[in-house]
């Protein structure tokens, strides 16, 4: 008896080709050594190989992953600084901070990137590379601060105050017991942020200004012209490193927590 294909199954399909074919179709005309992209030309790697030769590319390239790596550094210090804080501070102020961090979510960023451009232009400061860094860290350091809470709220407390009672100093707290801890959580966070920070487009376009230029403004700009295979070129190898980025995500999502050893003399934390 012939098996029919369940109206769910349909709609299942059909919305996975509404997800995925413009990206399989980006990935094909990458290769297709038709310029006019009106039919399958044969393959060619040479829109590749152009675009990883172009001065423009390679340097937008590196602008992306400056911008990304400090709004990450700063967002993540920020977010590690802001948990451990919250946890030592009154329910109603933790509440309080808690509600900010999910406002920075669900504030729509081109009204963050708008305010932000806002309180620049009446500092008289110029925007840059800088003021795109300060964009990033706003956003990234709610998506590291939820990721970073999450791990911190299953932590008892029992083995830093553990070692407090041994005489440990805070410093050594952190490092020898707390830091293992979170570990995994702050390798996560970090590669979030990094992903985040280098595919956005809004607040980059709003803070940038002339002089600085990333890889997603690029493809923007030249998309504008109608597509190309150069277009489609550039957006398949910034794809690769986005797909690499949450792969090690996925990997690190999976890293076994090192627990901390029971502290059984003053010498062994101190």
């Amino acid at each position: 008896m012939k098996r029919r294909i369940s109206p769910a199954a349909i709609v299942t399909g059909l919305v996975l080709a509404f997800l995925y074919l413009p990206i399989g179709m980006v990935i094909v005309n990458a290769f297709n050594a038709n310029e006019n992209l009106i039919g399958w030309g044969g393959g060619t790697l040479r829109w590749i190989t152009g675009a990883f030769a172009d001065e423009r590319v390679r340097q937008d390239f590196l602008t992306s992953c400056l911008i990304a790596l400090l709004s990450t550094v700063v967002a993540v210090t920020l977010s590690l600084a802001a948990v451990m804080a919250v946890s030592r501070l009154p329910k109603r102020t933790g509440a309080v901070l808690q509600t900010l961090t999910y406002a920075r979510l669900m504030i729509p960023e081109v009204v963050i990137a708008a305010g932000i451009l806002v309180v620049i232009q009446r500092l008289g400061l110029t925007t840059g590379t800088w003021s795109v860094v300060a964009g990033h860290i706003v956003f990234c350091s709610a998506y590291a601060t939820l990721v970073l809470q999450s791990r911190f709220a299953t932590l008892t407390g029992t083995y830093d105050e553990a070692a407090a009672d041994l005489g440990a100093p805070p410093y050594r707290v952190f490092l020898r017991v707390l830091w293992p801890m979170m570990m995994p959580a702050v390798v996560i966070a970090s590669l979030l942020s990094f992903t985040f920070s280098f595919d956005d487009v809004v607040s980059t376009v709003f803070l940038a200004g002339p002089e600085t230029e990333t890889l997603p403004v690029l493809i923007l700009s030249l998309s504008r012209h109608g597509t190309s295979p150069e277009v489609n070129a550039i957006a398949v190898a910034f794809m690769f490193v986005s797909l690499v980025l949450m792969s090690l995500v996925a990997l690190a999502s999976f890293w076994p927590t090192k627990q901390t050893r029971r502290v059984t003399s003053e010498e062994e934390i101190s």
